[in-house]
């Protein structure tokens, strides 16, 4: 989670209107207390920057001397930061959703900012250029399968561990090493279409990617394991599909609570491999694992399409069964930013109305990018689940709606069909 951090106590106020409306409070608001010299507000500044939430300091047109008193601080500090002197006076003088959209734009600079030192350094200043997007993503084309299936299906070269940038609509932008190398429209329900490409590749050691980002991935870690501790008295819950985005709430959960529950929804039509791998995991990380198996009746209902998911009401349902059995539930679920406007757009809490009552729903790894999350579980000592290394972005059932052509070829490369046999 992050901390705003303006001059002013007026200013923090402005900003504290943005976190109660925007996202239910759930960032922390400091004022460095008036001053307008770094003498006056250093000891303010250095005591938020103990703190464990990542820093953004906003400032006004008539703050910039103070600002560049403070950067060297907090660049000493160690922790990723984001400062910024806006268009305004003074903070409190921009207007409330000008002032949120800048919010927007420099969350998003956390997790697709890029500095390129023969390794992707996550940098939200972004010298690489990588272009910024609040409903972007980037993540990591990691594994030989992920290149052999680019070569085959796409003809496209990519180098080991290469960097995507996911833009709107499943328009992806590979970067192998420093350079551009294909750009590829995987959008839902036409042919996967390569619009350019370039054999310009250059491989990228998983070693040095974790070395480069671990620092700053730490920095996010304590992040959310300081907000996670908001929860200590609930029962902690974390729907588990076997993805990467739940599975490092599984870990990040497992690293703040004693007790954590893996609720896993198994449906019919489940993706390949997923069974063994949460089995695994499971074992590893000592997590208590429930496994609710649900039927699929594609006789009864037919396939899921966009307008008639019926398949997601059943996992729904099936989790909250289980939930129903705890006594004061916190679900822990892997929602991140970069995913869609819709998720981005939510609180870091929401409460969810259910037939046995209210339940929270928790979302660590919110402003996180793909690719932290990847490297993330990489750094634990983990796998990340065997279909990423293979070219999935996510995990599905083989009869989701929602299976761009690209997935599709992916299974039928696997020998898996999406439609079951005899249907």
């Amino acid at each position: 989670m992050f901390a705003l951090i303006a001059r002013a106590r007026k200013d923090a106020k402005a900003l504290e209107y943005i976190n109660e409306r925007n996202y239910g409070g759930f960032l922390s608001v400091e004022s460095l207390g008036g001053g307008r010299r770094k003498e006056e507000v250093l000891e303010n500044l250095n005591e938020i920057l103990e703190k464990p939430y990542v820093p953004i300091l906003l400032l006004g047109e008539k703050e910039k001397d103070l600002m560049e008193e403070l950067l060297p601080v907090l660049r000493e500090s160690g922790k990723p930061f984001y400062a910024r002197i806006l268009r305004t006076k003074r903070v409190r003088n921009m207007r409330v959703d000008e002032l949120h959209s800048n919010i927007e734009e420099i969350k998003a600079r956390f997790r697709l900012g890029i500095e390129w030192r023969k390794a992707y350094l996550l940098n939200p200043e972004n010298p690489f250029g990588v272009e910024i997007n609040p409903d972007y993503d980037i993540y990591l084309a990691t594994g030989e399968g992920f290149r052999k299936a680019m070569r085959s299906l796409l003809g496209v070269e990519l180098g080991e561990n290469s960097l995507v940038l996911r833009k709107k609509m499943n328009q992806e932008v590979y970067f192998s090493g420093p350079n551009r190398v294909a750009e590829v429209s995987k959008k839902l329900g036409v042919p996967t279409e390569v619009l350019w490409r370039c054999p310009c590749v250059e491989d990228v050691p998983l070693e040095r990617l974790i070395d480069a980002n671990r620092n700053y991935i730490e920095a996010f870690a304590r992040a959310s394991r300081a907000f996670l501790e908001r929860f200590k008295e609930h029962d902690v819950i974390v729907p588990w599909s076997g993805g990467k985005d739940s599975t490092a709430t599984l870990l990040l959960a497992s690293e703040v609570f004693d007790e954590v529950t893996a609720v896993y929804v198994r449906m019919e039509h489940e993706m390949p491999m997923t069974d063994e791998y949460v089995e695994r995991l499971a074992g590893k990380l000592g997590v208590n694992l429930i496994r609710v198996d649900v039927p699929m009746p594609l006789d009864k209902f037919g396939m899921p399409t966009h307008g008639n998911r019926w398949c997601t009401r059943k996992k729904v349902e099936a989790l909250y069964s289980v939930v129903s059995e705890f006594e004061k539930p916190v679900l822990l679920v892997g929602d991140r930013d970069g995913e869609s406007a819709r998720r981005r757009l939510k609180p870091p809490v929401v409460e969810r109305k259910t037939n046995s009552g209210t339940v929270l729903e928790a979302m660590p790894v919110k402003f996180w990018s793909g690719m932290m999350v990847q490297l993330f579980i990489l750094m634990r000592g983990l796998e990340l689940h065997p279909l990423y290394y293979e070219g999935f972005y996510r995990l599905g059932c083989t009869v989701c709606p929602s299976l761009a052509e690209w997935e599709v070829r992916l299974l039928e490369k696997m020998g898996v069909e999406k439609l079951p046999a005899g249907y």
